[in-house]
C-alpha cells in the first residue's frame, strides 16, 4: 500500500479532474437509476471513499466532467462539503467522451500542471511520486500504469527503455498473462492538455494516447491494487478490496 502524504504536499497545487458522465450500462440494473460514481460500496456512495482518499494524499481542488444523471452528483456535491477540499462541477450537454468532456472543464482549470482520473476506479498508486516524476522528467503528458496477473480484459501498456510508452495493445481475450495496463490516471502540462482539447477530439484512449508518436507519453509504473466498478462483479467486490484505503470517516454511509 502507498504511503499517504502530509495534508500540505504538492498535489495541493494542481487542479484534479474526476471523469464521471459514462452511462454505466453495465451497471444499470444494480445502480437503478443512480449514476456510477454514487454505486454504494460498503453502504456509502464511492464518490465520498474517492474524495476522502484524495484529500488525504494532499488533493484541494477537484472539478467533477459530468453528464449522465449529474443532477444526482451535483446533488451530493452540494450536500455533503468536505472541510479543506474544493469541489467543482460541470455537465456536457451530450456525450462528448473522455477528450471532450475536458473541454467543459477547462474554464475550472488554472494549474499548469493538471490531474486527469476516471470517476470508476481505483488505483493504489502514489500521486505525489507520480506527479514528481512528471515534473523531473520534463514529460508533456504521463500516465499512471498498474501491473495486473492478466492483461486480457484491459488492454496492455508496452514501455522502451527510457520509460515512455510505445503503444497500447488492445483488448485480447487470447493475450492474457500479467502486464502493465492503462490505471485511469493522468499527468498533463496545461499547454498540452488545451491543445488536445483544441483539436476537438473525443477520447483520450483511442485518439490521444494511442496515436501520440513514441517517446512523446511518459509511464509511471505501480504495483498496487487496483480496481475498477464498472461491472456488477466488480461493484460487489470492491468494498474488501477498499476497505484499507478507508478512512473512518469514509465509513460513515453519506447519503
Amino acid at each position: 500500500m502507498s504511503k499517504t502524504p502530509c495534508a500540505n504536499s504538492a498535489l495541493g497545487s494542481i487542479d484534479v479532474v474526476i471523469l464521471a458522465g459514462g452511462l454505466g450500462t453495465r451497471l444499470a440494473g444494480v445502480l437503478k437509476g443512480a449514476p456510477k460514481i454514487l454505486a454504494p460500496v460498503d453502504g456509502a456512495p464511492y464518490i465520498g471513499f474517492l474524495l476522502d482518499w484524495l484529500k488525504r494524499v494532499g488533493v484541494r481542488h477537484t472539478v467533477f466532467c459530468l453528464g449522465h444523471l449529474a443532477g444526482q452528483v451535483e446533488a451530493w456535491v452540494v450536500n455533503n462539503p468536505i472541510p479543506e477540499l474544493l469541489m467543482d462541477a460541470v455537465v456536457e450537454p451530450a456525450p462528448a467522451g473522455t477528450a471532450g468532456a475536458l473541454r467543459y472543464a477547462q474554464p475550472k482549470l488554472s494549474s499548469e500542471t493538471v490531474m486527469v482520473m476516471n470517476g470508476d476506479s481505483f488505483v493504489d498508486g502514489d500521486l505525489v511520486s507520480f506527479l514528481a516524476d512528471f515534473q523531473r522528467t520534463g514529460a508533456a503528458a504521463s500516465v499512471m500504469c498498474v501491473e495486473v496477473p492478466d492483461v486480457s480484459r484491459y488492454g496492455r501498456v508496452l514501455i522502451d527503455d527510457n520509460g515512455y510508452i510505445e503503444r497500447f495493445a488492445e483488448k485480447d481475450p487470447k493475450a492474457s498473462g500479467a502486464g502493465l495496463i492503462n490505471a485511469g490516471v493522468y499527468l498533463f502540462t496545461s499547454d498540452y492538455l488545451n491543445a488536445v482539447i483544441s483539436s476537438g477530439v473525443a477520447s483520450l484512449e483511442r485518439e490521444v494516447f494511442a496515436t501520440a508518436s513514441p517517446g512523446t507519453i511518459r509511464c509511471f509504473p505501480v504495483q498496487g491494487a487496483f480496481h475498477d466498478i464498472g461491472t456488477p462483479k466488480s461493484l460487489a467486490a470492491a468494498a474488501a478490496v477498499l476497505a484499507p484505503y478507508r478512512s473512518k470517516a469514509s465509513r460513515s454511509d453519506q447519503q
